[in-house]
């Protein structure tokens, strides 16, 4: 629907029942406020590699403010690869095919006072954080608070897998900070899974839950 780059702004469009997905884009200091990210992904592309309300890579500084992604064939709201120094905030989430709000292979960021609800259940995967509320996956230095995340397929969760290393260094779960959160769920999990038989991120890497 809409692709952005460099210094872009985009506020209070309506970006629906496009083939693949209503936002993409790559670059510095985007900002996308007050849209409304619907039913895309009509034509069916594998959501688990892109498809949905949206996906932003190699960003610098994107700031997502009071957006409302609903009832995508994807991810709600995506950064996946390079992004740096995100801000997810005041957004309205809801009714997506996977994971609500998704920080993948990427760096710094902050997820804040977002309601994210009901997310993840077009065809109940039972493994791992597929259909998360908020996930945060093989990413350092990120901190989620004030959300409401309510009826899930999972609450907020921390992946770590073997995916190597980008920009600014490896990707690794560390300096996950969650707190102040309102999690409401009846299935499914919240808190940190690995796959690459360590520990450290339970124990060494300074990712916390409280509160």
């Amino acid at each position: 629907g809409i692709r952005a780059s460099d210094g872009m702004k985009a506020r209070r469009n309506f970006t629906h029942h496009n083939g693949q997905f209503g936002f993409i884009g790559a670059g510095a200091d985007i900002l996308i406020e007050g849209n409304e990210l619907a039913y895309n992904n009509t034509l069916g592309y594998n959501a688990y590699w892109g498809a949905g309300g949206s996906k932003w890579v190699f960003t610098d500084r994107l700031t997502v403010r009071g957006n409302y992604s609903h009832h995508n064939k994807g991810v709600g709201l995506w950064t996946d690869i390079d992004n740096i120094d995100s801000l997810y905030e005041n957004n309205r989430v809801t009714d997506n095919d996977l994971n609500g709000i998704f920080h993948e292979i990427s760096y710094r960021a902050v997820i804040r006072n977002n309601i994210v609800e009901r997310n993840g259940f077009a065809t109940g995967w039972p493994s791992w954080m597929d259909g998360g509320g908020i996930v945060v996956a093989h990413s350092p230095d990120v901190e989620v608070y004030g959300n409401t995340v309510t009826n899930n397929r999972q609450g907020i969760g921390g992946l770590q897998s073997n995916r190597g290393s980008g920009r600014y260094g490896a990707y690794v779960l560390r300096n996950l900070y969650v707190h102040d959160n309102t999690v409401t769920m009846s299935v499914g999990v919240t808190g940190i899974m690995q796959d690459v038989g360590s520990t450290a991120v339970f124990t060494s890497l300074n990712n916390r839950y409280e509160n």
